[in-house]
């Protein structure tokens, strides 16, 4: 029944959105002129992409004060993101069309933070602030062509914010909220946030410095099954600086220079065993991570006329321990990324360049040890891309690259993607596309010296994507996209269970689904947003992965200080471990913004999961039932 009211929300938004044509006959679409970076790895407008991107952009962000980066990507048609909805240090899922972390490339301007040393390879998302960014943007499908390993199922683009052209802007931000379960609501405050943010620009350098701290109590990673007995709180404390430097030596040479580093310590909790069954179940446990992230690195940007010429260098520094274990994990990455886009037209273009990665590792734990120089691996990857947009709404991209890795040897990716734009009416432009792109997710070092001894090596998971799709604009006030997709896996590495060893599972595993959406602005001060998605692909690789997912958000202008929104999500049911049942579930957010002082001063809150609804994301573990957060914005 859930699933019919799904098919029939979006079909009904469909529907009514047909209005909307009678009132844009003198209205020019341009939406498909906004600006893109991550599908082309240079600045490009919509219409020249042959995919859909989604955008997250900055008045976005603005307009959902109290939000986190996770919430924000979650709104993403494809993009479910699990854990999300419980404490804030349980251990997240990022699954884009039917994949998994370690098949999701997470960029922040462009460079790859995964991290090689954890078992999934990952970035954790906690640790960047949602002050800190600009915009966000989403690139779904394989990708591997321009950003290597691990961008077989998306990519997340995470694009910092500019410094102001003034001497100094800066802003403060602070909020407090509650933070309970369904079963045990309480108004007491428990979550906490504040934020800072100066920037500016003297002569010819420009500066940013962020500094966040949040945290939060109140909840218990684990629900006790009797209410009268829960269990105790796990406390979450995160802290973030971020500086970024650029000096511009003249008109065409940039340099730069950015550092960060992100601190976070979290309780959780685990499991028991039935001594006899073998059984598992959450239970409270005395159990915390602490983890810290710092990054640093030097940018070079040269334009000249017929294009323009970039460095990126990196070095990551990662340490996480968890007690009372004592396990221990060490992460280290050096490399750099440089490449040139050159215009030989404005039809065609190319881009080249060469990526490389130097990774070090030690681990200590119960069930292996790993120790600092033994867990070693490079790469080198050339890459070029080939781009040509027509006067005639025709355009096409193709490339390949070249992973040269010192464990495995060679592996080759490619993409091909042509695309057509074209004028529906007078006033409306459509686009349809397709591509077919290979992509590769290199083992992490951990998995590399932890495989079998029988296993000469353990090769990268390959993947191939093909996709179809089409983006109609009828208007500014009306837009409707949708993407068919089908994936395929071979080499999956995959865990086996008998020998604690990672291991290449034998076999090919397809996944295949449907992404679409509606944007839809029936009045002035009214913006309507509807998004379903469908995943198809084998049940035992489904887990904790809805087959279907719908999210629609209205946000209505009330006064021209005034915003709100309401939102509604539903989530297909999932089965996690031991073949558990995890019920659908319906969300309803409101969300509201009133700004003072011709826009210095904002307050802002939220009323979360409004009925109160109790469902779970992972089989006996908690999630967040009713919640406010109050906040203050304040632009200095």
């Amino acid at each position: 029944m859930k699933k019919q009211f799904v098919i029939v929300s979006a079909l009904a938004c469909l529907f009514v959105s047909k209005n909307s044509f009678s009132q844009t006959k003198k209205e020019k679409a341009e939406s498909l002129d906004e600006i893109i970076i991550t599908a082309t790895k240079f600045e490009t407008n919509k219409k020249n992409i042959g995919k859909i991107v989604y955008k997250i952009t900055q008045e976005t962000i603005k307009n959902s004060a109290g939000k986190t980066v996770l919430d924000l990507l979650n709104d993403v048609p494809g993009v479910e993101i699990n854990g999300n909805f419980s404490t804030k240090g349980q251990n997240l899922g990022y699954y884009i069309r039917g994949g998994r972390n370690r098949q999701v490339a997470i960029l922040i301007d462009g460079v790859n933070v995964n991290d090689p040393s954890s078992f999934g390879g990952d970035f954790d998302l906690r640790q960047i602030d949602i002050q800190q960014i600009e915009s966000i943007e989403v690139l779904k499908g394989a990708a591997s062509t321009l950003y290597g390993s691990g961008a077989a199922t998306g990519v997340i683009n995470i694009i910092l914010k500019k410094a102001s052209k003034k001497n100094f802007n800066g802003t403060f931000s602070t909020s407090m909220g509650s933070n309970s379960s369904s079963k045990n609501n309480s108004l007491t405050a428990e979550e906490f946030t504040t934020n800072f943010n100066f920037n500016g620009t003297l002569g010819k350098i420009d500066y940013l410095l962020a500094l966040n701290a949040n945290g939060s109590g109140g909840l218990s990673a684990a629900e006790s099954l009797d209410l009268n007995n829960p269990f105790k709180e796990d406390i979450f404390a995160r802290q973030n600086v971020l500086l970024n430097l650029n000096y511009s030596i003249n008109e065409k040479l940039k340099f730069g220079f950015s550092a960060s580093i992100d601190e976070f310590s979290t309780d959780f909790d685990g499991f028991d065993f039935d001594p006899v069954t073998f059984e598992s179940f959450p239970a409270d446990k005395n159990n915390n991570l602490t983890s810290t992230q710092k990054r640093g690195g030097f940018n070079l940007e040269y334009t000249y006329e017929k294009g323009s010429l970039k460095l990126r260098t990196f070095v990551t520094n990662i340490n996480r321990r968890e007690t009372p274990s004592n396990d221990f994990f060490y992460g280290e990455v050096l490399g750099f990324d440089i490449f040139n886009h050159y215009k030989y037209s404005n039809e065609f273009s190319i881009l080249a360049g060469i990526t490389s990665q130097f990774q070090d590792m030690k681990q200590e734990t119960s069930f292996s040890q790993i120790e600092k120089g033994a867990g070693k691996q490079h790469f080198f990857d050339p890459y070029v891309s080939l781009n040509y947009f027509s006067d005639f709404g025709f355009t096409f991209s193709a490339g390949s690259r070249l992973n040269i890795h010192s464990e495995y040897g060679e592996n080759v990716v490619f993409n091909i993607n042509p695309a057509y734009n074209f004028n529906l009416t007078k006033n409306s432009k459509a686009k349809v596309f397709t591509s077919y792109s290979t992509a590769f997710v290199t083992p992490t070092l951990s998995e590399i010296f932890t495989k079998l001894p029988s296993i000469d090596e353990l090769l990268p998971e390959e993947d191939i994507t093909i996709e179809t799709g089409f983006e109609l604009i009828f208007s500014p006030k009306f837009s409707v996209n949708s993407t068919f997709f089908y994936r395929e896996e071979t080499n999956k590495i995959g865990y086996d269970s008998t020998t604690f060893q990672t291991i290449n599972d034998i076999g090919t595993f397809f996944a295949r689904g449907i992404e679409s959406e509606i944007a839809y602005k029936p009045f002035k001060n009214t913006n309507v947003l509807a998004n379903f998605t469908h995943i198809n692909r084998a049940e035992n690789l489904l887990l904790k992965i809805p087959k279907n997912t719908f999210f629609m958000k209205v946000d209505y202008q009330l006064f021209p200080e005034t915003f709100t929104a309401i939102s509604y999500r539903f989530v297909d049911e999932t089965k996690d471990f031991g073949n558990v049942v995890l019920p659908s579930y319906n969300l309803v957010d409101i969300f509201i913004n009133h700004q003072l002082l011709n826009g210095k001063v904002m307050f802002f809150g939220n009323i979360t999961n409004i009925f109160n609804e109790n469902f779970q994301e992972i089989a006996g573990f908690t999630t967040r039932g009713r919640n406010y957060n109050l906040g203050l914005k304040i632009n200095l």
